[in-house]
């Protein structure tokens, strides 16, 4: 018993010591500790409206559901959604860090079949090809359900990010993140009147 109770503890202090550790890395990159608290605070401000305008279960799919249309018609949003692709797909914090079948599918999706990129811009991949045929909705659909696993990862998964190449890369995410949600409140006026 006693020695269960000593491992518990041992891992609960290293924790601990990478918590504070992370905290003192964004104190010093305050460009990425700005980044996540914007990133984190748009998605506040849209899960709030969201839940009230769409009351009940699903409201972020209802949001995309009645908005996508409009917001996918923003050439800045489908650069932003082009500027994603370009990375490897997003991992989930809950599947060992790996993609799961619905973003490789949602990725794929955006990659292959929504118009981003020009005719030789990229290399096809007939696997990626075939996934991408295997998401049922449309493109905005696609770019925010990445966005929400990002956030999901971020703010209710592992937060804590001190190995520096998966720091870098979620910087670029959350970066990616935070400008897509600051043009969809920016226009969320507009996507109301548009319905």
């Amino acid at each position: 018993m006693e020695i269960v109770i000593f491992a518990l503890n041992q891992k609960t202090i290293m924790v601990s010591y990478e918590i504070r550790d992370f905290i003192d890395r964004l104190n010093v990159d305050l460009d990425n500790k700005e980044i996540r608290r914007r990133f984190h605070e748009n998605y506040e401000w849209l899960e709030s409206y969201w839940k009230r305008k769409f009351v009940g279960n699903n409201g972020n799919q209802q949001f995309c559901n009645n908005h996508g249309e409009f917001y996918w018609q923003i050439d800045d949003i489908k650069n932003i959604a082009k500027e994603l692709m370009k990375l490897r797909p997003v991992g989930a914090s809950n599947n060992n860090f790996e993609p799961t079948p619905n973003i490789l599918r949602a990725t794929y999706f955006l990659k292959y079949r929504s118009s981003l990129f020009e005719d030789g811009e990229i290399e096809s991949n007939e696997n990626e090809i075939e996934q991408a045929d295997y998401w049922t909705s449309d493109s905005f659909n696609a770019l925010f359900a990445i966005i929400k696993q990002i956030r999901d990862n971020l703010f209710h998964g592992r937060k804590i990010d001190l190995d520096i190449n998966q720091y870098e890369r979620n910087k670029d995410l959350v970066q990616i993140c935070a400008k897509l949600t600051d043009l969809l409140l920016e226009n969320l006026i507009e996507a109301e009147a548009n319905l």
